[in-house]
């Protein structure tokens, strides 16, 4: 109610978030928590893509200290694996303030990302800081790519949100024309379309395959694909689109599909404690 404006419905949801909502409580959080942890989906990827869309990763550590900083080359980005939003972009190490990134991240690993919004998947991994090549594309951060994606009695589906590295967000519609956000077709340009954008849905096809919904990023950096995550619980389920037609899209495009023990759990099993 407080995010959103109503109580919802969560043992028979029919809205988005409502759905997320029932995943938090009812999912195989295991199996969620292996797809959303940053070093483990890199075998997910391998098996299902191929290792050629991994952003090269430069270690993984349980703690961080000067002796691993020291040993990192002058651009990366730091990750807690089994978390959103902790990670830090350094493009200059010289300049990184080390006593500060060191304290952080050394105690973001020992938190629990999901205690804040409940969602538990975030528990079903090591908690452990991945270190990536920073990917720049020209110079500049690379656009977000994310495709929301959905497997129903229809087959697959997908709709695309382009993101800048501002955080400017554009929703497209089936025939990849702009229909809502703050992104204008002028500053999108080319973008919007790129030359790999089959390329790019079918990697969401492969990595969706099996699963009723979820968000696939991707990055395209000088016209080669790269994985970014996957991601189930999007703004935890506590954000509406202002645009109710898109609200309506995200509602009808996902049939949740409860009764897929790969994905979620009996809710009677759930509240009975089993």
């Amino acid at each position: 109610m407080k995010h959103v404006g109503f109580e919802g419905d969560f043992e028979n949801p029919t809205t988005h978030w409502e759905k997320i909502q029932f995943r938090k409580l009812y999912g195989n959080h295991a199996f969620y928590g292996r797809l959303a942890d940053k070093v483990l989906v890199r075998d997910y990827v391998g098996e299902r893509i191929g290792g050629d869309v991994l952003v090269p990763l430069l270690g993984v550590y349980d703690r961080l200290d000067d002796r691993i900083l020291d040993s990192l080359p002058g651009s990366f980005v730091l990750k807690i694996s089994n978390a959103s939003g902790w990670n830090e972009i350094v493009r200059d190490k010289s300049s990184l303030d080390r006593k500060r990134a060191i304290r952080y991240f050394n105690r973001k690993v020992r938190k629990s990302y999901s205690r804040k919004f409940g969602e538990r998947h975030y528990d079903f991994g090591t908690p452990r800081i991945a270190v990536e090549e920073l990917l720049l594309d020209n110079g500049e951060l690379p656009w977000d790519y994310r495709f929301y994606c959905y497997n129903g009695t229809h087959g697959f589906d997908c709709r695309l949100c382009l993101d800048t590295p501002g955080n400017i967000s554009g929703y497209f519609d089936a025939a990849w024309n702009l229909v809502d956000g703050e992104l204008t077709p002028e500053i999108a340009g080319e973008r919007a379309r790129p030359k790999n954008l089959s390329r790019m849905v079918e990697i969401a096809r492969e990595l969706s395959r099996g699963i009723d919904f979820v968000r696939v990023d991707l990055y395209d950096v000088g016209g080669k694909v790269y994985f970014g995550e996957l991601t189930f619980t999007g703004s935890a389920g506590f954000l509406v689109y202002a645009n109710p037609a898109l609200n309506d899209l995200r509602d009808r495009m996902w049939e949740l599909d409860r009764h897929n023990p790969m994905l979620y759990r009996n809710p009677a099993d759930v509240r009975a404690g089993r």
